[in-house]
């Protein structure tokens, strides 16, 4: 007999142990898991309650999940139970050999995806809070990964402006500045103007490109700001804006 909960999209099935492992990394097949790694509270704890139950040390249960490395193993499962990541393949293992109640693990799926959510709404008011503290605008070069230079904005551009136009208006001429010294750059710039928005510049000041800055998802590309922030976001390219003649 086999129980299957499915909790946010993922499906747990639990399968009697009999000594046999079902083919594949899953607990069976109509019920295939993604790869990723998942980072756990309560679903650790009451698996490590299990084990201990048993009195398995973590190596004998890796000795239990037919791991050829039990003391590698062993590790992770351990680290699992403190908190860290651990591969679906191991999670789904331990599932399938503890056999954990059905209800019980979808409890526990259930708290740690609320408080995911919990602490996932306080880290995006601490991104937005940090977000829109002003700054003072710069252009950085980048020469290589890790390598680079920063020039100030003229206060001329970066001084703060009273309505949307003078912004405007004030952004372009910056913008402008940069092309110039790019010019005779061979090396990719990026104008810093808030920590929500920057322009991109290919080597010698070429296609600038405006990019918005969100909490959504981490981004470490060419058009990351570079600033220290408290959280992950996201940079999503604008459609080029028209600028003045003096480009």
């Amino acid at each position: 007999m086999r129980a299957c909960i499915l909790v946010q999209g993922i499906a747990f099935c639990i399968i009697p142990n009999t000594g046999a492992n079902p083919p594949g990394d899953c607990l069976s097949s109509p019920c295939t898991m993604s790869t990723t790694v998942r980072r756990s509270t309560h679903l650790s704890r009451h698996l490590q309650l299990l084990r201990e139950q048993r009195g398995l040390s973590p190596g004998q249960l890796a000795v239990e999940l037919g791991a050829t490395n039990p003391s590698r193993v062993g590790s992770l499962i351990r680290c699992f139970e403190l908190g860290e990541p651990l591969s679906d393949h191991w999670l789904q293992a331990m599932i399938r050999e503890l056999q954990p109640d059905p209800a019980e693990l979808r409890r526990c799926l259930e708290r740690d995806e609320a408080e995911a959510q919990q602490q996932l709404e306080l880290d995006r008011q601490a991104w937005e809070a940090w977000a829109d503290e002003p700054i003072d605008p710069f252009l950085t070069i980048r020469s290589s990964p890790g390598a680079g230079m920063v020039r100030k904005v003229p206060r001329a551009f970066s001084t703060p402006r009273e309505t949307e136009e003078d912004q405007t208006w004030a952004r372009q001429r910056a913008e402008v500045w940069v092309a110039d010294e790019l010019r005779r750059c061979p090396h990719r710039g990026v104008l810093i103007w808030s920590r929500r928005e920057s322009t991109v510049f290919e080597p010698h000041g070429l296609n600038p490109c405006r990019r918005t800055s969100s909490f959504n998802n981490d981004n470490s590309g060419p058009g990351s700001t570079g600033l220290s922030r408290p959280r992950s976001r996201s940079t999503r390219a604008q459609p080029r804006q028209p600028l003045p003649e003096a480009w």
